[in-house]
């Protein structure tokens, strides 16, 4: 209708634990941002400290702007955004801030910038600095997913390689995502299931299984995988 459109404050916080689907979530956020014209490129550049931060003077801000020109038309997403203001007074961390403070305004309408981390972090981050917090007016927060999301996000990964479970493999793993202290999220989900796929190959190999059963997991695969792989290593 040829009528003036204002910029939109599309800088975001994404809180969370890893794992919980935030890059994921970024891609989509780029994407969509692109199909509406909001951004002319929808692609994700992701980084975090090391890609910003030089242990030089006067290097972190040319490291932090060519990292914004390679975003330029798509989303920049920081991952552990909050160790950019964790260091002590000769740290850059706080240059790359600057910088990017800096981008968030010249570029407001061909980048978006997501700042990723832990909630209690991320809220630390913008309160610690003023110019960052009047530029990012959203926050989105990513739950841990429960056990039950755990077990069904095992389950669909397993299925779209076409594995099958028998019901004692299927009870034991439920079981594992409701007791005590097995948190995580959708890192920890997969490398439950490569370890089991591991064990279940060992076996089927061993044992010369027939085509019927080659894609079957059984109790003991579980097992073996859980037993073999404590919660730190997994």
């Amino acid at each position: 209708m040829g009528l003036a459109v204002p910029p939109m404050p599309l800088h975001t916080v994404f809180s969370g634990a890893p794992g919980t689907g935030k890059t994921t979530v970024a891609r989509l956020y780029a994407e969509a941002l692109n199909q509406i014209g909001l951004l002319k490129k929808g692609h994700v550049v992701e980084v975090s400290r090391s890609d910003l931060v030089s242990g030089f003077v006067g290097q972190t801000a040319l490291k932090t702007e060519r990292v914004i020109e390679d975003a330029l038309g798509g989303v920049l997403f920081i991952d552990e955004a909050y160790s950019l203001a964790q260091g002590g007074t000769n740290d850059y961390g706080k240059e790359a801030l600057t910088a990017l403070t800096q981008a968030m305004t010249t570029y407001e309408a061909n980048l978006v910038v997501v700042f990723a981390g832990y909630g209690k972090e991320m809220a630390q981050l913008l309160t610690s600095n003023p110019g960052l917090q009047s530029r990012v007016r959203k926050t989105i927060h990513f739950p841990d997913y429960t056990p039950d999301e755990r077990y069904e996000m095992l389950l669909a990964k397993a299925k779209s390689y076409r594995y099958e479970w028998s019901q004692p493999a299927l009870d034991l793993l439920k079981g594992h995502f409701k007791s005590a202290n097995r948190g995580g999220n959708g890192r920890y989900v997969m490398k439950v299931f490569e370890a089991i796929i591991q064990e279940q190959a060992l076996r089927v190999a061993d044992a010369e299984v027939g085509r019927p059963g080659f894609m079957q997991i059984e109790r003991e695969d579980v097992e073996r995988a859980l037993l073999n792989n404590d919660h730190e290593r997994l």
